[in-house]
Formats: C-alpha cells, structure tokens, sequence
C-alpha cells in the first residue's frame, strides 16, 4: 500500500459541505455511503465552510475487542460534533465523519462556522433506528470501515505524509509503544490500566455544574474506587485518562444518556460530567471521543494562577 492517498483535499484546508440534495443522491436506500451513515444532525452544515482536521485512514472501535479498522475517503472537520437532537439527545458529542464525496473545493477568504437556520433540518427521510436500535455512525462504524489492516507503520507513514503527525511525534510515540511491548514481554506491567479491588464501588455527587473547576484525583485516589476490571459502577477508567490525572479543568457539562455501541440502546448515567478541552488522545486515532468522568473521580478546585480559598 501506497503512503500517498487519491486524495484532493489536505490538512488545514477550508472546505464546503455539499447541499442536503447533493448529497441524498451520494446515499444508499439505508442513508449510507460506503457504509458510512449520513446523519440528520449533519444537515444543519449543508453549504457552510469548515476546516479539515484530519483525515481518517482507519478508526478505533469499542466493543467486541475490534481495535483498529481501516477507512477510505474520510475527514473529520474541525469542531463539528453530535448534539443528539435526531437519537433522543445522546450526549456522546461524537466528532462526524465526513466522507469526500460530500464536500467541495470552494474557495473561501473566511471560515464560517455560523449554522445557516435557513437550511432545512427536519432529518426527514433518514433513519435514526433500526428496530430497537440506534442507528448513527457511532453503532455503524464497524459497517463503515474494513478489516483489511495494513500494517501499522503504513499508517502512521501516511499520516506524516499528508500532514497528519510531525515526525518528532511518531517517533517519540513508537519509542513509547517498544517500551510498553517490552514490559509486556518481561511480565512486568506497563501501568496503563488502573484496576482497583472493590468488589462493590462507591459513588459521590458533587452536583458539578458547567463553567466549575475541578482537579482529577491522583492515580492511586482513583484506583481506590476501581473494581477489578478497572471500573467505577460499570465506567471504565481508561488508560487514555491517566494523563489527566492531577490536572485542573473546567466542567464543560453534566451526562446524563449516551448511546451503548454494542446494544445500540440508551444507557443512563449518574454523577458524570465532561471536562473542557479533555478528549481521549489515543495514538493513531484522531476521533477525540469526549471522555467521561465520575464525579468520585474529581474534587472542586480554583482555577489555575488564582489563589487557594482557605476552608
């Protein structure tokens, strides 16, 4: 496989989303293209000009040990998220995957990030369930991508190639991965998963609410309220959130319903908040899921430079 990708567009570039009716015509009778749903939540952004973020040449996908798929043809655009209004509110904040076919080389002096009301958004005609579950490209994504892996370093190539990651990054990440590969070898642990020994886990309720600072515990504060398989109440703690530990943020909002993957149905949550500029920076993958914090898992704090309140 070849590092370069039959690709007109590139990092950095400023592109328009296609009009609804364009792209309707690029769709299956299931609102697919290449197995890549087109979602109502997405309409809203038809014929508006938005910067492309990264490409997608593969995905991470949770559940059922899947791992790393390949894709074609695929960019996120910068800052555009899910808000759920189509699936009953779901507050993954899912970045949308865009497929090429759905954008244009239109030349633009000035982004314009602000959502046309003008343009239709009934969501008319594409399906949000199958049955009893969800359907978006979140619970589709595995339909969406293949299993025809190249080999990892083709895909971290093409990712330098078309601007993706510096050199500097890849190689400091590839010495990373050697070293945790060799303590895996040695049987030594890499401590990239917390797992605690509660048999029964405990919650608190803060009641954060939006604009609030907060700390995230230490490592071994947050591993106390961890069972074994590394879960507080049934939320994984996971490796991805370890480099935020210690770290102050600011509550960007409370979660309350996400949609499950592997049921595709909708899951309450309790005592849960996202954090400000937190999202999950696993090598290799650029979908920046939000991630999902317990409450236990956070104190309330100052914000950074001002000084500590006395108790």
């Amino acid at each position: 496989m070849s590092i370069k990708s039959n690709t007109r567009f590139r990092i950095g570039q400023t592109v328009r989303v296609r009009s609804l009716e364009e792209i309707v015509a690029t769709l299956d009778d299931y609102g697919k293209l290449d197995g890549m749903v087109f979602m109502p939540e997405m309409i809203k952004y038809c014929g508006r000009s938005f910067q492309i973020f990264h490409f997608s040449w593969r995905t991470c996908i949770e559940g059922h040990g899947i791992g790393f798929r390949s894709m074609t043809g695929t960019v996120f655009l910068k800052d555009l998220r899910c808000d759920g209004a189509f699936h009953d509110g779901c507050q993954r904040g899912c970045l949308f995957f865009w497929k090429e076919e759905w954008l244009s080389e239109t030349p633009v002096d000035q982004l314009d990030n602000v959502v046309d009301s003008s343009v239709p958004c009934s969501g008319d005609g594409l399906r949000t369930r199958t049955g009893d579950r969800y359907f978006c490209q979140f619970t589709e994504l595995a339909g969406a991508s293949s299993s025809n892996r190249p080999t990892q370093l083709i895909w971290y190539l093409k990712d330098i190639w078309h601007g993706d990651m510096g050199i500097f990054v890849f190689v400091s990440k590839l010495v990373d991965v050697l070293l945790n590969r060799i303590r895996h070898f040695i049987g030594r642990d890499s401590g990239k998963l917390l797992k605690g020994n509660r048999s029964k886990t405990d919650r608190e309720d803060l009641n954060l609410q939006p604009g609030e600072w907060v700390q995230v515990k230490e490592r071994s504060e947050i591993q106390s309220t961890l069972d074994h398989e590394g879960k507080n109440r049934g939320l994984q703690f996971s490796a991805d959130m370890l480099p935020f530990c210690g770290g102050k943020y600011k509550v960007a909002g409370k979660v309350n319903k996400i949609i499950d993957m592997e049921s595709g149905k909708m899951i309450n949550i309790r005592n849960t908040v996202i954090l400000e500029e937190v999202t999950c920076q696993r090598f290799g993958c650029y979908r920046a899921n939000l991630l999902y914090w317990r409450e236990i898992w956070l104190r309330r704090s100052n914000a950074p430079g001002e000084p500590v309140m006395p108790a």
